[in-house]
């Protein structure tokens, strides 16, 4: 049986200075998969070249073992769906949460396209992200915890095997943090759904993911739950100039790094 995703050898940028090198991995379904690196290590880069937005140098992706190219990736896109970071500004056209979330729809702007047709789909997208009441509402009276879930209804409008997401938690407060973690980690438990997640935080997302990767240009290590993160592998990513304390014990990786100006 093929994994979920499979990263082989992804490189990216030119050869004397890459972006990205030697990104390898495998997932299967269900994994929850976190990573974390510092600003400009290239976690977002990753997850362009992932859903084909970039062109590796190098090495290839494979989602349920299609190679993921040009003449594949429409077709796994219609499985993969991606978020990007929530921005903090808010809309600023009057349009629905119903609206947002129908956007999701593979046919949608098709000419035989109608909303009505997948009122039903949408009702049960937000549903599942815990704010069905909140269907007939302005998109922009929602708070950012909220706006962000309709984001993630709008993604899981194409029921989706793969979800990639980029940093979903910038701009929510510790507690809609957690509400989100929670939600994702019952939606790889419940539906089967590989996740791949960019954070930055590793100590917030460590309760719920099934795996951690360490990423500054290549993986410096891909921590499993339980598994404690050498902290020769923090020096690596973020350099000299920090330390590591410890953190909690049951958490992926079991110390958490604070860096510190020198």
């Amino acid at each position: 049986m093929s994994a979920s995703v499979e990263v082989e050898g992804i490189g990216f940028g030119a050869a004397s200075d890459p972006v990205l090198e030697n990104i390898t991995f495998s997932l299967a379904a269900g994994h929850f998969m976190g990573i974390v690196g510092p600003n400009g290590a290239g976690k977002s880069t990753l997850l362009a070249l992932l859903i084909g937005m970039l062109t590796p140098r190098s090495g290839i992706v494979r989602f349920a073992g299609v190679a993921m190219d040009a003449k594949h990736r429409r077709k796994i896109l219609q499985r993969v769906a991606f978020v990007h970071q929530l921005q903090a500004q808010h809309p600023s056209l009057p349009i629905t949460v119903e609206e947002v979330v129908a956007m999701g729809d593979p046919k949608f702007g098709s000419w035989l396209w109608r909303r009505a047709k997948v009122r039903d789909r949408i009702a049960e997208a937000l549903e599942s992200v815990g704010i069905l009441h909140c269907m007939a509402k302005d998109f922009r009276v929602l708070s950012g915890g909220q706006r962000q879930r309709v984001r993630l209804a709008r993604a899981l409008m194409r029921n989706p095997t793969v979800l990639l997401l980029d940093e979903p938690s910038a701009a929510l407060d510790t507690q809609a943090q957690d509400q989100l973690y929670r939600l994702l980690r019952q939606l790889c438990d419940q539906q089967g759904k590989t996740i791949i997640m960019v954070e930055h935080d590793i100590a917030a997302i460590s309760s719920f993911v099934d795996s951690v990767a360490c990423l500054n240009r290549r993986i410096h290590h891909h921590a499993m739950a339980g598994e404690q993160i050498p902290p020769q592998v923090w020096q690596d990513m973020y350099g000299s100039h920090m330390h590591v304390m410890a953190h909690d014990h049951a958490c992926i990786g079991c110390q958490q790094p604070e860096v510190t100006v020198v």
